[in-house]
């Protein structure tokens, strides 16, 4: 039985998938996997243009994913990727600041006696 690799995340790239791999110093970092027979979804009319073959669209390519998630994990690709959205929404939010000015931070403790009066330990 074969091992089931899980699908990394997809990055946005500046470029489209078969122009990222037609970049020359990219191509060179990528490794081809030998043809097989076999064909998880197969599909006639569907191109891979990284593995050069049918079966699946160049956007579910799992070798590709992998190989360019360890890419963009190593910096490699930072110059390809488009900006974060996460961290555009972190950069705005820290400009826009508080309705009201936050002065100082109150620790609370939950739970417990609220109102004063006799304890066990009195």
């Amino acid at each position: 039985m074969r091992a089931r690799r899980d699908t990394p995340p997809k990055p946005n790239f500046r470029v489209e998938l078969k122009e990222l791999i037609a970049i020359s110093n990219i191509a060179a970092k990528l490794k081809v996997l030998a043809k097989t027979d076999i064909r998880m979804w197969p599909n006639k009319n569907a191109w891979c243009e990284f593995q050069q073959a049918n079966g699946h669209y160049i956007c579910n390519c799992l070798s590709l994913a992998h190989q360019l998630d360890e890419l963009v994990k190593g910096g490699f690709l930072k110059d390809y990727l488009q900006e974060q959205q996460d961290e555009a929404l972190v950069t705005r939010g820290a400009n826009q600041g508080h309705e009201v000015p936050v002065h100082e931070q109150v620790n609370t403790i939950s739970g417990g006696f609220s109102g004063g009066g006799c304890t066990a330990s009195e």
